[in-house]
């Protein structure tokens, strides 16, 4: 299953965005496929631009884990695998300052887990089907 990624440049602050809500995202170099090895830091096999795609999913869907204080993201059912450790979904932590450029990473549900009313919000919404929400909900992916 390929997704079909738009095509989005970063702005002249070196950021991608804004969203319909107003949010920009900047990707960190340390996340970037291209960085050095980094035991503490997970890394996106995605593109900066296609990293920017699932920034806006999360925060257009309002995919919201106030218990993690961030938004986390998924695409497509999560048959897309985001991360070079296989990661399925991300997470994007609330930047500091309202007006400042967010930022995410890949994660796996066993070591930074949403939260179930997320979890819920995108099986409710048709975002992931019962046996992801199982997987996640258990850990799993």
């Amino acid at each position: 299953m390929k997704y079909k990624f738009p095509k989005v440049k970063l702005n002249e602050d070196g950021n991608f965005g804004p969203t319909k809500n107003d949010n920009y995202y900047h990707p960190v170099f340390y996340h970037n496929k291209t960085a050095k090895k980094n035991s503490d830091k997970t890394k996106w096999i995605l593109k900066k631009n296609e990293q920017f795609e699932v920034f806006r999913l999360s925060d257009e869907g309002n995919w919201t884990c106030k218990e993690k204080n961030g938004l986390f993201g998924i695409l497509e059912n999560g048959n897309i695998v985001l991360g070079n450790g296989e990661e399925r979904l991300s997470f994007f932590p609330n930047p500091a300052n309202k007006n400042d450029a967010w930022h995410g990473f890949p994660v796996n549900s066993g070591e930074f887990e949403p939260s179930t009313k997320t979890v819920e919000k995108w099986y409710n919404d048709d975002v992931i089907d019962y046996r992801m929400r199982i997987k996640i909900l258990k850990g799993a992916i």
